[in-house]
């Protein structure tokens, strides 16, 4: 059985919905209730032990801008891993799965499968801000880990680090990629027309290899 972590810091796109609902009517779910209002990463700890108190041996982590493409999910549970993850664009054309050869160091959390036992192996707080990955070296390929200053986003790759340190393989869903969105434009409340300008990223470049 599969649960979803679902996290906002107070909006959800439409289109995140739809996917989530797409993908979620294809499989056994057991339904938990959305993690709101609270920061990263205190959201994800939250879900985290909501989760662990359901029966599920499958946690879904979606983020609330990401759109899944249809059947992402039941693949996902076929590849039978302790990590999957589906790429997705940020900014700059880049993905966010860093390779060494065919294993992956990191990724992005945005779209990720997890089995349970992934969570009762680390301790709690899973994710945290403390510390972050910076790579020194691309080829070999090296990383240190580091207390960077800039701390959104740099508890994806931390959490992957300590991941693999318990000896647990991420996997990527390959020739699948999910959409992220952006607001681009929030018209005149009082039209009322639901007239929200919502774009998303353009597609991971296929010339970088990241």
């Amino acid at each position: 059985m599969i649960t979803t972590l679902l996290c906002t810091r107070g909006m959800i796109f439409g289109e995140t919905i739809r996917s989530l609902h797409n993908n979620l009517c294809q499989i056994k779910h057991i339904p938990v209730k959305p993690i709101i209002g609270l920061p990263i990463p205190d959201a994800q700890n939250a879900a985290v032990r909501q989760a662990l108190e359901t029966k599920a041996d499958l946690f879904l982590f979606v983020e609330e801008d990401m759109v899944i493409p249809d059947g992402t999910v039941l693949k996902m549970v076929g590849m039978d891993e302790d990590i999957v993850a589906v790429n997705y664009p940020v900014d700059g054309g880049w993905g966010t799965v860093q390779r060494d050869g065919e294993e992956i160091i990191f990724c992005g959390l945005g779209c990720t499968l997890f089995k349970r036992h992934v969570f009762e192996k680390m301790k709690d707080p899973w994710f945290d801000t403390s510390h972050s990955l910076r790579i020194t070296s691309q080829k070999p390929f090296k990383y240190e880990v580091t207390d960077l200053p800039y701390k959104y986003g740099g508890l994806d790759n931390y959490f992957c680090h300590k991941a693999r340190e318990l000896g647990l393989e991420i996997h990527q869903l390959m020739d699948v990629e999910a959409k992220h969105l952006r607001l681009i434009k929030n018209d005149d409340r009082k039209l009322n027309k639901g007239t929200q300008e919502i774009k998303p990223l353009p597609p991971i470049s296929k010339h970088i290899n990241y």
